[in-house]
């Protein structure tokens, strides 16, 4: 049963930000596949790594045996963003917590701006959205080298806010909708 439910939840992943394709799929009808790069391969294997053991670690914890949807490919590129903030003994913990330690930071980067073109652009049938965005507090003073790499290499929406104030909600939900 774990088992199916994991491999449900991998399946309905690939749906996501899908929208429905409007002419039938033939039953002779190829189906192209994703031609990656050596390191974007190794970044797809660390990330299929780390999202199983995302899975296993919601799965040992639902008491309630909720059906549960996550994306392990948003939660890596999340964490992939905030990578490029983090030194240190935050940095070591987020490598190895993803599996990226055979990747250096500028492979990193490049491999998850391929890989959001190659989804984007893989099928002109079907419309695939990824949305990344970063907010923080508007006292915070943010270094830019991090907001320009994830804009160049996550396409990522990076703005200050009030935290503070009710509207930024609004704010952050009206820009997610």
């Amino acid at each position: 049963m774990k088992h199916l439910i994991v491999l449900l939840i991998t399946i309905s992943i690939f749906c996501l930000g899908c929208e429905k394709v409007t002419t039938p799929i033939s039953a002779n009808q190829e189906i192209k596949k994703i031609e990656f790069s050596d390191t974007e391969q190794t970044l797809v294997e660390t990330d299929n790594i780390f999202g199983f053991k995302v899975f296993n670690a919601i799965h040992e914890n639902d008491e309630d045996n909720e059906n549960l949807f996550i994306s392990p490919l948003s939660i890596s590129m999340a964490l992939g963003m905030t990578l490029n903030g983090a030194r240190g003994t935050t940095y070591d913990a987020m490598r190895q917590t993803l599996e990226l330690n055979g990747l250096t930071e500028e492979e990193i980067n490049k491999a998850y701006k391929n890989i959001i073109s190659l989804l984007r652009q893989h099928d002109p049938e079907v419309i695939f959205q990824i949305a990344n965005s970063i907010w923080y507090d508007n006292y915070l003073a943010v270094e830019q080298e991090f907001i320009d790499l994830n804009q160049t290499y996550f396409d990522a929406v990076v703005r200050a806010l009030d935290f503070g104030d009710p509207a930024s909600v609004d704010i952050i939900n009206g820009w997610v909708n």
